[in-house]
């Protein structure tokens, strides 16, 4: 999986007012997790942040170059939770966890799903249920994604968890009959249906009308 490198400074303050001061010069809050010792609190440029989710919206990792008194410390990590403003959509927190290589990660991999066009061409509607699965894994081998073939599905027909093509050392930890993608019919074969019964309507009451008559 692609690694990117990410400045970072040691934050010696916390609380709302030192976070909203570091948001205007400009600088996101965040905080490093390493499960052996205490956390980090770190302030990330909002700018590079925003050009790293631009670059790539889903799991990467993240080489923190994190400077400290005048010492400088790469740590691998992962991001773990993005927080927004609810209002401007702005990212207000980042939390990052630390990655040893030797140990499995935890990790919700995105699903593509590939083969979309050939179901309609079928007569089906595709319908996505789950547009992501949590994975057990060694960082090595962690996807960016997970391809999903479903132009061989027919109507009526799902896609589960267990169909899904995995590395070995992979471990989905989701039930294996959790439907990711399903195929029905299409409206648009039920409309003319609809259409004739709307017609046949004021047909039926025309002959009533004339019954009276």
């Amino acid at each position: 999986m692609e690694t990117i490198a990410l400045r970072a400074s040691a934050r010696k303050t916390s609380g709302k007012g030192p976070a909203r001061r570091a948001r205007m010069s400009g600088l996101i809050p965040a905080v490093f997790y390493n499960p052996k010792a205490e956390s980090l609190t770190l302030t990330v440029s909002a700018a590079d942040m925003k050009n790293i989710l631009k670059k790539k919206d889903e799991n990467i990792f993240i080489n923190l170059q994190i400077e400290d008194e005048g010492k400088s410390t790469d740590r691998m990590s992962i991001i773990k939770d993005i927080q927004l403003d609810c209002l401007t959509g702005q990212i207000i927190h980042i939390d990052f966890y630390e990655i040893n290589m030797d140990h499995k990660l935890t990790v919700d991999v995105p699903l593509h799903f590939e083969g979309g066009q050939e179901v309609v061409k079928q007569g089906g509607e595709l319908q996505i249920m789950k547009r992501e699965v949590s994975i057990s894994c060694l960082p090595s081998i962690l996807p960016d994604h997970i391809a999903v073939d479903v132009s061989g599905l027919k109507v009526g027909e799902a896609l589960r968890v267990r169909d899904l093509p995995l590395t070995e050392g992979m471990t989905i930890l989701e039930s294996e009959d959790a439907i990711l993608a399903m195929v029905s019919v299409t409206r648009e074969e039920t409309k003319p249906e609809a259409e004739e019964e709307i017609v046949k309507e004021p047909e039926a009451l025309k002959q009533k009308a004339k019954a009276k008559e």
